[in-house]
């Protein structure tokens, strides 16, 4: 028999949606106390799924917009949501260099994780003194770590740190990270070199084609600890902003 974890429903306060996870993963995972609803349910996935929101107005007119992004269990269930948090001049004159802040909420717009990048040149002939980093709070105030990108030559890659500095994951993606048509893997190590997920760009068809939206695929093991998920939820939107956004841009 499957057990339930509860999520309240998009807006709708108070409200349940039902979400079955297989016991054999529960049965692995430490979930601490007190936790809201949606970081508890994030506890017993071994995957998340993350849809960049469609803006047919950005479309349209050409002007930047805050991205926004539905999180997804396997099932295609939502039960967080991740929104930009950018002043309209600083999206129209900084593009894809932005500093910028995402809040993710869960589906009634609890504050769960916030993820701030400072500015940085992207794309600069000067990238290699222009290294992305990013802050990763959990809750929002609650820094529980930082992803900092490391200089190579030819390849994407990042290193991610607990709130004790302690390195957690190093991320190395391919060679070709901006081949069409296809999916793109980012490689997840732990510390000592293992590999323990994998960060998945998803090739979008037309909705990439038309509207320049991106889908990821986060997957890891059910049993890791839930802000260590956190970090690299936070990684896949430094990653987006990096790589793809300045694509659809382009």
């Amino acid at each position: 028999m499957s057990v339930v974890i509860s999520q309240p429903g998009h807006g709708h306060k108070g409200a349940e949606m039902q979400m079955a996870v297989h016991p054999g993963d529960v049965n692995m995972v430490i979930i601490p106390q007190g936790l809201p609803p949606g970081l508890s349910y994030l506890g017993a996935l071994n995957e998340v799924l993350i849809h960049q929101h469609f803006d047919v107005l950005e479309v349209v007119t050409g002007c930047e917009r805050n991205n926004k992004y539905r999180l997804c269990n396997s099932a295609e269930q939502q039960f967080m949501y991740a929104k930009e948090d950018t002043d309209c001049m600083t999206r129209q004159c900084c593009g894809t260099s932005r500093p910028f802040t995402i809040n993710i909420t869960d589906n009634n717009f609890q504050p769960l994780i916030s993820v701030y990048r400072p500015f940085r040149c992207v794309g600069s002939c000067l990238w290699c003194c222009c290294l992305q980093e990013m802050d990763i709070q959990s809750p929002p105030g609650n820094t529980i770590g930082n992803v900092k990108q490391i200089w190579t030559c030819w390849t994407p890659k990042y290193e991610v740190y607990d709130n004790q500095g302690q390195l957690v994951f190093t991320i190395n993606g391919e060679c070709c990270y901006c081949a069409p048509c296809t999916d793109i893997f980012f490689q997840v190590t732990d510390a000592s070199g293992q590999e323990v997920g994998r960060i998945i760009k998803n090739w979008g068809g037309c909705r990439e084609i038309l509207g320049g939206v991106n889908d990821f695929r986060v997957q890891f093991p059910p049993e890791m600890d839930i802000y260590k998920k956190s970090l690299l939820l936070g990684a896949t939107f430094l990653i987006d902003f990096v790589y793809f956004e300045r694509n659809k841009n382009n």
